[in-house]
């Protein structure tokens, strides 16, 4: 054997050793890749008890009611003015007296509004974060294993494509016979897509609906 013999044949191995590495690098399971950490919103603590919120709703009532009972009164002594039965005097001091306690209703249903408001925005915020956490855990899981597949199906992807050719060329003599459009079926993968974001949207839509009542 001469050296150019011995030359040619180094160089052809050294080349087909780098072509079949190209390839095995190419369509080979990426194992080593790490997933991205994403911080995900976490349940917090409420401020506001629950028995404090029930306590707050319960004197909302009662003070709505008798800011209504209030202005009705104003408003009697109007008409009783009117009618003869109180005199100016009369009436200016019961208005005074009763727009005093007006103001001070206020103030407290200023207060108790508040509170309700931290206690459902803060019962909202929770849900929404337990709401998302389940469902990001769940397409989670479902990436994991279409990654995989995913995977599988680069190593397997130029024998399949092979194949492909294969059956083509031994079916162009053959005539092809048209189909009748069928009806696009939705997939699992959409339909349970579809599922997450109607849940997600109902509880947005829950956020802002709150949020346009107290605008």
């Amino acid at each position: 054997m001469s050296v150019n013999d011995i030359l040619i044949g180094i160089a052809f191995g050294i080349s087909s050793g780098t072509i079949i590495g190209y390839y095995v690098s190419k369509y080979r399971v990426k194992t080593s890749t790490k997933p991205v950490q994403i911080k995900q919103p976490q349940i917090k603590p409420q401020t506001i008890s629950a028995e404090e919120s029930k306590t707050a709703k319960q004197e909302l009532k009662t003070l709505l009611l008798e800011k209504d009972l209030l202005s009705n009164a104003i408003t009697r002594v109007f008409e009783l003015e009117v009618q003869g039965q109180v005199t100016k005097e009369e009436r200016d001091s019961l208005v005074k007296k009763y727009k005093d306690r007006l103001q001070e209703v206020d103030k407290k249903l200023d207060d108790i509004e508040l509170i309700i408001e931290v206690s459902e925005l803060e019962h909202l915020r929770n849900e929404l974060v337990t709401l998302l956490t389940r469902k990001i855990e769940e397409v989670d899981k479902k990436l994991e294993k279409a990654l995989v597949r995913l995977d599988t199906q680069k190593l397997r992807g130029p024998i399949q494509v092979q194949e492909k050719i294969a059956a083509q060329q031994t079916t162009t003599s053959t005539p092809k016979v048209e189909k009748k459009s069928q009806r696009v079926l939705e997939s699992s993968v959409d339909r349970e897509l579809r599922q997450y974001r109607e849940e997600i949207l109902k509880a947005l839509e829950k956020l802002e609906q709150i949020e346009l009542e107290e605008g």
